[in-house]
């Protein structure tokens, strides 16, 4: 019978100081720093309590605060709050990486980490040496690309340019000046020039939309005519999608946004039909899931990716055995990154179902 345990008995909380000592100690936090740790209405408050009791544990200078969940900080109030912070610790319902008092605080040296996934993501994704080795390797290959292709045998076949956009690593720690990361991330990526996709993509039986919760039954097909999506087609998971874009009646939603592509072998592809009882987490695996593509639809102007779209949709369509190129160089074929420093080999048995062509 499949159970899963509600995060309710308050002894359970040095379980979570726990794990935010090995974040915090991967994030560098030394005793001469000063950490804010803000938090709002809607969130469990063991986030905001480990995170001020594991940074106490270092020395470090900490405070909390905790914001209203229905109205957002304003931009002035952001700005004083972050003025001497070192380290940002964020579990809010707002997405603080969005606003410009975040980027100034990076600007002088701050970094961040939001902390949102449920504890048994946090206690299963936390800082890995060698997924940190490979994101950051990652994130300096595609940064030097210009030009990104990817295909695959379902049917995809995309061209995108990226420009001078920055390669982004995100690996689950805040661990640099001026690095704002996300506890669970483990994949690098990249905003995509605007105006710039052209082709199909194909998301294959099994691949998955994580924002909608829902693997793909049936191909999907998406269309993308300079940058923006002309059609969708395919299933109750392509209408679902049509339908939400639709919903944001804002043009800058059918664009698309960024690439990223999965980096962490402990990521669960199938975390989505499991998430109990605490909903939210899959989002994080899938992102993640070694030598997926993720192609994100919509915003790409966060304080990293420094992109130019403006969206409330930010949607990710995750796809197992795609082929990418950059430059014409090949990064991955039918889903197995072929540079050397991106390879992995753990010994654990790899999945053995494949559809054959025509079969229901």
């Amino acid at each position: 019978m499949a159970y899963g345990q509600l995060y309710l008995n308050p002894a359970m909380l040095g379980e979570w100081v726990d794990l935010f000592d090995h974040q915090l100690a991967h994030c560098r936090l030394r005793e001469s720093e000063t950490v804010l740790v803000i938090t709002d209405t809607a969130f469990h408050p063991y986030y905001a309590a480990a995170g001020m009791a594991s940074a106490r544990r270092v020395g470090a200078d900490v405070a909390q605060i905790t914001l209203p969940h229905r109205s957002p900080p304003s931009e002035g109030l952001l700005e004083s709050l972050l003025a001497s912070a070192d380290l940002i610790l964020y579990s809010t319902t707002h997405t603080l990486h969005y606003s410009s008092a975040m980027r100034r605080a990076l600007d002088r040296g701050a970094r961040a980490l939001m902390v949102v996934v449920p504890f048994h993501i946090l206690e299963r994704r936390t800082a890995d040496p060698d997924v940190i080795r490979r994101t950051q390797w990652g994130a300096e290959r595609i940064e030097r690309a210009r030009e990104i292709r990817i295909r695959s045998e379902a049917g995809t076949e995309l061209s995108m340019q990226k420009g001078e956009r920055p390669g982004v690593a995100s690996y689950g720690v805040a661990d640099v000046p001026g690095h704002l990361d996300f506890w669970g991330a483990g994949f690098f990526q990249t905003a995509i020039l605007e105006g710039t996709v052209e082709g199909r993509l194909v998301l294959d039986e099994g691949d998955l939309v994580f924002h909608l919760g829902m693997y793909v039954d049936r191909p999907v097909s998406i269309e993308f005519r300079e940058g923006r999506i002309e059609s969708i087609r395919g299933g109750m998971v392509g209408r679902m999608l049509d339908r939400l874009l639709a919903s944001y009646r804002q043009d800058s939603a059918w664009l698309a946004g960024h690439l990223a592509f999965g980096t962490d072998p402990k990521a669960q592809w199938t975390a989505e039909t499991h998430q109990f009882p605490v909903v939210g987490g899959g989002g994080a695996d899938a992102e993640a899931a070694y030598g997926n593509v993720q192609v994100e639809i919509g915003s790409n102007n966060d304080v990293m990716f420094r992109g130019r779209n403006k969206s409330d949709a930010h949607l990710g369509l995750c796809s197992l055995g795609c082929s990418v190129w950059l430059d014409g160089e090949p990064l991955l074929r039918n889903g197995a990154f072929i540079p050397s420093e991106l390879r992995v080999d753990d010994g654990a048995p790899q999945a053995r179902y494949r559809l054959e062509k025509g079969s229901s």
